[in-house]
């Protein structure tokens, strides 16, 4: 099932949560959920595709369906108030509490998730045997990575997703991929995280030189905002990145695995008396 505390937007997880619940209960529909909550089906229909918002007096009902506990459905409540208001500086308040319950859970990352997060081989790989019919020769999967890896980095990257059970023997002497989900979850504090997402972003400027402009997308821009503005800056940030996943999943034809790097950081301290007005044009850089 979803976990709430990887979402932002408390829509988006209810309809993954409804997905989810329907794979295992074919029987689960809108209106049995419009029976169990009292909330129009068709009105549920517009909650999920983010075209309205639930009436907050329904919430407990579908915190008590959803089977959160008691910090989740905090969480639950406080996104729901999080993805309704418009002031920025409550928008603020609860961007940062949403972070607070989400810290909560900080927890130590196992040896396989360790080796996991410090090579970025390990998910690279397992997303080439999902896109491939004949996987019986790692060696050779390894070898159609960009860059490729050698043998034995191959061969411990399968050990890993064996362990972490993200991949299953096909019967063929191949490998299946599984519904299994790797996650940080919470706020992991763990320097191979870190080296995971230095070691793509290191990648990403290789790619400058190692592919032609029409196979890559890099591009990067200066802005200047408002400090306050910063947490809805993340939440555009994020539905940008689960929208785009969705339409990938949509590929009938996946023939290339790709990796996708979103940074954005502080160029400056923060201005304490800031000019009035307009802001300055930003600077770009193009597609190249």
């Amino acid at each position: 099932m979803p976990e709430v505390l990887d979402y932002l937007e408390y829509r988006e997880y209810l309809k993954d949560w409804f997905v989810e619940t329907k794979k295992d209960n074919p029987f689960t529909s809108y209106r049995y959920l419009g029976q169990k909550t009292g909330v129009d089906p068709a009105w549920l229909v517009r909650v999920f595709q983010k075209e309205g918002h639930l009436n907050e007096s329904t919430l407990p009902v579908f915190i008590r369906i959803c089977g959160l506990d008691d910090r989740r459905a905090e969480y639950f409540k406080t996104l729901y108030r999080f993805n309704k208001t418009k002031a920025k500086q409550t928008l603020s308040e609860l961007y940062y509490k949403l972070l607070e319950l989400r810290s909560l859970e900080t927890r130590v990352l196992s040896e396989p998730e360790l080796a996991y997060f410090g090579s970025w081989a390990c998910a690279a790989l397992r997303a080439l045997i999902g896109i491939t019919k004949d996987t019986s020769d790692i060696a050779g999967l390894g070898k159609h990575l960009n860059p490729p890896i050698s043998q034995d980095d191959a061969r411990n990257a399968l050990g890993i997703l064996k362990q972490l059970g993200l991949v299953v023997p096909d019967g063929t002497g191949g490998w299946n991929i599984t519904d299994q989900i790797i996650s940080t979850g919470g706020e992991v504090k763990s320097s191979a995280v870190r080296s995971f997402h230095r070691h793509t972003m290191e990648l990403a400027q290789e790619s400058l030189d190692r592919h032609k402009p029409e196979e890559r997308d890099i591009s990067s821009v200066v802005f200047t905002a408002d400090e306050s503005d910063l947490p809805e800056i993340k939440h555009k940030i994020e539905e940008f990145r689960r929208g785009l996943l969705q339409f990938a999943r949509k590929s009938e034809r996946a023939d290339r695995v790709y990796a996708l790097n979103i940074a954005m950081y502080p160029l400056s301290d923060k201005v304490a008396d800031p000019a009035t007005g307009p802001t300055s044009p930003e600077n770009k850089g193009g597609a190249k």
